[in-house]
């Protein structure tokens, strides 16, 4: 069985939440609160905690084994495949939602001729590929592209800061918490796709500690990312859709350097490939094994073009994508990141102890 290392694992992890949260988070927290969008990474800790909790007492009570595996261990192989079965739905809801923003962030930047459907089934060849051949090489795939990615995200912040005006963080908290606290829960619901990990089953040893350190490099991201935006755009970041690619095409250097937006491009694409890829590892095992098969890899292309189809006709327009992201998304993913766990969990140990 394939392995991940702990870099590798940190490193894929982080993206799972960050591929499309670069792109669609800034926006979404900036409906609700501009001037203090600097304030909800900092929510973030609390509520990774928790999802890390969740996953690493899943982990503990059925070692080795995926959420699948341990729904099935939990609940016996008939009544498993209810509780499995809705994970399985979610995850294939989730990916297409990330395939779908695939296609509106490309046809809406830099290929405004080609039609999303094309460009979400060009993106999906690789994503299968790389599914295809195992979780290691996404691992190295992440190994790879982690740093890079992170420090053109640094360094675009950087020049960014020429720009940078102090006022409009003035005055703080002048609408109260709730704007803040309504735009945490949009992180909220993005903290519940590390529930994803769990699929990796014997793929990683220990998470624990692991799932600290991605909790943590999660929230200096959003730290860095927020003020940014609202130090450069001030309250035009609530009327712009992807605003860390605004503050991006702002930078200027002398007279011959610019348009460095192209970079900002090529890192998101590379971090949603990574996003889209350990989803779609986690939905081809999770059917191969609710359905019994011995190896994952006879689904990973069908359902590829499932997930294909699902992204089309799931999400009509953008409009569609953002109101999921706001206001429905959290509720679902809150219900299957810590009840199907947990429940999974207490079963478990309510039997054993029976038993004993």
């Amino acid at each position: 069985m394939q392995q991940l290392s702990r870099v590798q694992f940190i490193m894929v992890s982080i993206w799972v939440f960050l591929g499309t949260g670069f792109l669609t988070l800034p926006f979404t927290i900036g409906q609700f609160t501009v001037r203090d969008a600097w304030i909800v990474p900092l929510l973030f800790v609390p509520q990774g905690l928790i999802v890390a909790g969740v996953i690493t007492l899943f982990r503990r009570t059925f070692p080795g084994q995926s959420l699948v595996q341990g729904c099935h261990t939990a609940f016996g192989p008939f009544r498993g495949k209810i509780p499995s079965l809705w994970f399985l739905i979610m995850t294939l809801v989730v990916e297409c939602f990330v395939l779908r923003e695939v296609g509106l962030f490309l046809t809406a930047t830099i290929l405004p001729s080609t039609p999303e459907y094309v460009v979400d089934m060009v993106f999906m060849i690789p994503v299968g590929y790389a599914v295809y051949q195992g979780v290691e090489v996404i691992g190295r795939m992440g190994e790879t592209i982690t740093p890079i990615g992170m420090g053109i995200t640094l360094l675009m912040s950087l020049l960014s800061m020429q720009y940078a005006d102090l006022s409009h963080y003035h005055p703080v908290l002048a609408d109260g918490w709730t704007p803040v606290l309504r735009g945490s829960v949009v992180v909220w619901m993005y903290a519940w796709l590390l529930m994803f990990v769990l699929q990796l089953g014997g793929a990683v040893q220990r998470v624990g500690k692991d799932l600290l350190m991605v909790v943590l490099i999660i929230t200096l991201g959003g730290f860095i990312a927020e003020p940014t935006i609202t130090m450069i755009l001030g309250p035009s970041a609530a009327y712009t859709l992807y605003p860390i690619l605004e503050v991006v095409r702002t930078i200027r250097i002398a007279d011959f350097l610019e348009r460095l937006d192209t970079f900002y491009v090529i890192g998101i694409i590379a971090g949603i490939f990574l996003q889209c890829s350990l989803i779609h590892y986690a939905f081809a095992t999770g059917v191969g094994q609710w359905i019994g098969l011995r190896n994952y890899r006879p689904v990973v292309w069908s359902g590829a073009a499932l997930v294909w189809a699902g992204s089309i006709f799931f999400i009509r327009d953008e409009a569609m994508f953002l109101d999921y992201v706001r206001y429905v998304g959290w509720g679902y993913l809150t219900l299957t990141g810590i009840g199907i766990p947990s429940l999974a969990v207490v079963v478990h140990r309510w039997h054993r102890r029976r038993k004993a």
